[in-house]
């Protein structure tokens, strides 16, 4: 009788351990995406933007990788800045005074004829900031 009950033991061990490796894929989300969350708090608004695709560092500003022929209107080469859906300007230093990096919820790099919606302004390429507010 007592190996009967080790062995119902070991099979009800086995079985729960099986149950709880379902709950492991979303414990690794939620682990994500407190990682990414912790991360963002950390790293500055400019190496947020600095890491978008095609986006490199001009003079301390973020600008994207275009070709040196391309003309920009205004000689202004620094892509137009979107907060929240507002247009902020073509000056990081103006959106960097704006928000904190631990507000930042999205990033989005928009080049080309999407940013064409933007008008000339958007001519060097637009980055909109979400933020969590």
């Amino acid at each position: 009788m007592n190996l009967k009950n080790s062995f119902l033991a070991l099979f009800l061990i086995a079985i729960s351990a099986c149950g709880t490796s379902k709950n492991s894929s979303s414990d690794t989300t939620s682990l994500n995406e407190t990682l990414e969350q912790k991360n963002r708090m950390s790293i500055s608004l400019l190496d947020q933007v600095r890491r978008l695709p095609g986006v490199t560092l001009r003079g301390g500003v973020p600008v994207f990788n275009k070709n040196n022929n391309t003309l920009v209107a205004g000689g202004n080469s620094e892509p137009l800045y979107v907060l929240d859906g507002y247009i902020v300007g073509n000056s990081f230093r103006s959106v960097n005074q704006l928000v904190q990096n631990t507000e930042v919820a999205k990033i989005e790099a928009i080049t080309g004829p999407d940013a064409s919606f933007y008008g000339t302004r958007g001519a060097s390429g637009v980055i909109k900031i979400s933020t969590i507010r």
